[in-house]
């Protein structure tokens, strides 16, 4: 069978709509239709026709609210085969596989997307528990440290929007009042780290230090969990050092 040959108008809009999707990154993870425009310099008009067919295809979503644009989780449910393609990933490798040996814990790297948790990598340690996380996982960002971690620097109307999707309740711990999450994110700002004790699964405790790009944004979090046998009072400061320390390590790789 053959098909028709493709004009040069074709492979144009083509080439436009891949470099449109190649503006996105975990620094910009949203961009304005002025923004698209100006750096693939065409005209306002153009590029709404890209993005309007980048989102019918499902490519891309677009924020009412604040009237931005963002990959859509179709792109990275792609796989491992392309989360790993991530540079992420690769520096944050040898630190996680270190603090889940080192902790003798699961260890994760996640961001947020699309209003929830994304894991991009997950180590067990020589002893984990049952968790059901993996990488490409979606989670709550209210009952999990790594999620209120990263929450906790977000912009006011990233977290009102949190709010109004539902604080939905997990165990007998989880937060479901919004003044009292607010005060824990001012809390988890204030010092650094965040530690949540049975709000996602019963009996399982976690601990998540921010991950900061080269302008000091936190873009990602380094997170370990385990039972409450084992993460505990008696071991809690030692743990938050070593996850604050391979947040650090990530953060080093990103700015060199």
């Amino acid at each position: 069978m053959r098909y028709p040959a493709a004009n040069s108008y074709q492979y144009s809009s083509l080439r436009n709509a891949l470099r449109l999707l190649n503006l996105f990154s975990l620094e910009e993870p949203e961009l304005q239709l002025e923004d698209i425009a100006s750096r693939l310099e065409i005209g306002q008009s153009t590029a709404f026709r890209l993005v309007h067919t980048l989102m019918v295809e499902g490519f891309i979503v677009r924020d009412s609210s604040t009237k931005t644009y963002r990959l859509a989780a179709s792109l990275l449910a792609l796989g491992q085969t392309l989360i790993k393609k991530e540079n992420l990933y690769h520096l944050s490798l040898d630190p996680i596989e270190k603090l889940a040996e080192r902790t003798g814990e699961t260890a994760h790297i996640a961001i947020i997307k699309e209003f929830q948790l994304m894991y991009l990598l997950k180590i067990d340690s020589a002893h984990p528990v049952h968790l059901l996380s993996h990488a490409g996982r979606r989670s709550p960002l209210h009952c999990t440290s790594t999620g209120q971690v990263l929450l906790a620097f977000q912009e006011e109307s990233t977290i009102n929007q949190v709010w109004e999707r539902g604080l939905i309740s997990y165990t007998s711990q989880t937060i479901t009042d919004p003044i009292m999450l607010k005060k824990l994110l001012h809390t988890i700002r204030s010092k650094g780290y965040a530690v949540s004790k049975e709000e996602l699964h019963e009996g399982v405790v976690s601990i998540a230090a921010p991950v900061r790009n080269s302008k000091s944004k936190p873009i990602a979090a380094v997170s370990i969990a385990g039972p409450i046998t084992r993460i505990n009072e008696r071991t809690i400061p030692k743990l938050i050092k070593q996850v604050q320390q391979a947040a650090d390590e990530v953060t080093i790789s990103l700015k060199n």
